[in-house]
């Protein structure tokens, strides 16, 4: 049975960010940005799972990495927090 409701099919509040954890590049640079939570580590990785970057003991909400010597590729950054979150994200480093 199907009841008609009169709505409109949305996404009600996106949250594309989660736990308030924001990854972008920019002109060869990343920057990793907590909203929420202080950043504990950074841990970037290529698509074959070679270790490129690794970062313990942040302490901050935004960290800038500008040295990685890494060609145009898909790169994987795992990012834990203080309060043990801990994310990857596929990003195009470029």
């Amino acid at each position: 049975m199907l009841r008609y409701t009169n709505k409109t099919l949305g996404t009600g509040d996106f949250e594309n960010i989660e736990n308030g954890l924001l990854i972008s590049v920019k002109d060869k640079t990343i920057k990793v940005t907590s909203a929420k939570e202080t950043i504990k580590e950074v841990t970037i990785f290529d698509i074959n799972g070679k270790l490129l970057y690794n970062k313990k003991k942040v302490g901050s909400t935004e960290l800038q990495i500008s040295n990685l010597q890494a060609a145009n590729q898909v790169l994987l950054v795992k990012v834990t927090l203080e309060n043990g979150f801990t994310a990857t994200k596929k990003i195009i480093f470029q």
